[in-house]
């Protein structure tokens, strides 16, 4: 298939809701039918779209986008209330690459599991992304031959040593060290992303995984206060589930060419024109954009970098 693979890294806390919730937690993150977390592609391009009408100037006074300022927006993710107008890119949703979590003998390492790594390989696999194929093929491979074995062996692209870490106090998960370019990409996204360079946790048993990822996840519980009396307003005690900073997830920027739109300068846009507009709207290989709906308090800032 035709598209552009991408990761996100979380610089604040993330909040990506499901909707209200019967269980403890009232606002949970979203997650697939395994329990992991992930971001839906119609959250992400919400926000990709929101931002590209931020950056031409283009959102009117009820918040939508004006696209006779805007025609790349309205060309890439598709016209406002118009349904004979369709977009020319599509997103996959967003798997996790890995959470940080707490660790007895490390502060905190970066956890996945042969699933998330697995998902990612599928991912990168549909638009021929070979080098994160090599990579994450070779290290959850390499992982599960080391738990049996305890031996090392070298892959084509990347080399891969193991040892073990504890996740949280009590649980011993193997830790494979990995080095290749596109591991090194990822550990400049961010200050707490360096710690990849220490390895990654591997979590072979995915029904554990959910749970040991789930002490990564951030349970805050909010209130309203009444600002007279300066106690909690009856009914106003609620509690969010965020995502760690530091996070990182993979997604597909997938071109849906070719396909007339009359944004994208009123013709067929082909994969020529749909590159074209891709590289007005990212003039750069990262950028940064805010995701969830809890802007007014801080959170949702994420980096986006370009892998293909």
């Amino acid at each position: 298939m035709k598209g552009i693979p991408f990761v996100v890294y979380a610089i604040t806390s993330l909040h990506m809701g499901m909707g209200r919730s019967s269980g403890v937690v009232d606002l949970p993150i979203q997650r697939d039918p395994q329990g992991f977390p992930i971001i839906f592609s119609s959250t992400f391009k919400g926000a990709l779209k929101q931002y590209c009408g931020t950056v031409y100037n283009a959102i009117n006074n009820n918040g939508r986008i004006d696209c006779s300022k805007a025609n790349v927006c309205c060309c890439l993710f598709g016209g406002e209330e118009e349904t004979d107008v369709t977009s020319i890119i599509s997103l996959s949703d967003l798997y996790p690459i890995a959470i940080p979590v707490p660790s007895l003998d490390k502060g905190y390492v970066y956890l996945t599991s042969r699933y998330l790594i697995n998902t990612v390989v599928d991912l990168f696999n549909a638009v021929n992304y070979e080098e994160g194929v090599k990579l994450f093929s070779s290290t959850v491979s390499q992982s599960k031959e080391q738990q049996q074995n305890n031996t090392q062996q070298n892959e084509t692209s990347s080399t891969v040593s193991q040892s073990k870490v504890t996740i949280g106090t009590d649980i011993e998960v193997p830790l494979v060290k990995v080095s290749s370019n596109l591991l090194n990409i990822l550990s400049s996204l961010g200050s707490i992303a360096k710690k990849l360079n220490e390895g990654i946790a591997i979590e072979e048993d995915d029904s554990k995984a959910v749970l040991e990822i789930e002490r990564g996840i951030i349970k805050y519980t909010r209130n309203r206060i009444n600002l007279n009396t300066k106690t909690v307003v009856t009914g106003s005690l609620w509690t969010e589930e965020y995502l760690p900073h530091g996070s990182i997830f993979a997604g597909i920027m997938f071109l849906n060419t070719p396909r007339r739109n009359k944004y994208c300068n009123d013709k067929i846009c082909d994969d020529q024109c749909a590159c074209q507009k891709v590289n007005e709207f990212i003039k750069n290989k990262e950028f940064y954009l805010n995701v969830g709906g809890k802007e007014t308090i801080g959170k949702g800032v994420v980096k986006v970098r370009i892998l293909g």
